[in-house]
């Protein structure tokens, strides 16, 4: 089992969520949660060889690029065409990035990693947005 704290500053109700899952499910143990100087933590143990917990982290995070993103912010619609890269080798991509990430790290920051490490993921979102508002305004032309 290993050591891994995950910290968020504005998601800590996602992060709850996850976490509540993850332990129903068995993925992690939960030892201590809490807020320290203004962020939200969850320290937890997990079996470093388990892929189901590596899995639901990434898509938390992916829910967290998306959420991050002002396009896919207030639209479900959007949202829905945006998950449809989890079915993409940049997703394959991710979650091995990430598994990497996790075997030589104790701490997670969700907003800091999605910024830094998933900076594909977000470009891949930013031209799907830039793509699908081409089109409707190409229609809207017609």
């Amino acid at each position: 089992m290993k050591h891994l704290t995950i910290y968020t500053q504005r998601y800590s109700h996602l992060l709850e969520d996850f976490a509540v899952h993850a332990q129903a499910n068995g993925w992690i143990t939960m030892f201590k949660t809490g807020r320290a100087s203004g962020l939200f933590f969850i320290n937890c143990r997990y079996g470093h060889s388990r892929t189901a917990f590596a899995k639901g982290l990434l898509a938390l995070l992916a829910d967290i690029t998306i959420q991050e993103n002002p396009i896919y912010q207030h639209s479900p619609k959007l949202q829905a065409i945006a998950h449809d890269l989890h079915k993409t080798p940049l997703y394959d991509a991710e979650f091995k990035c990430l598994n990497r990430f996790l075997k030589h790290s104790r701490a997670l920051h969700l907003e800091g990693y999605t910024t830094f490490r998933m900076s594909d993921y977000r470009e891949k979102l930013d031209t799907m947005s830039y793509t699908l508002i081409k089109k409707l305004k190409f229609n809207q032309q017609d």
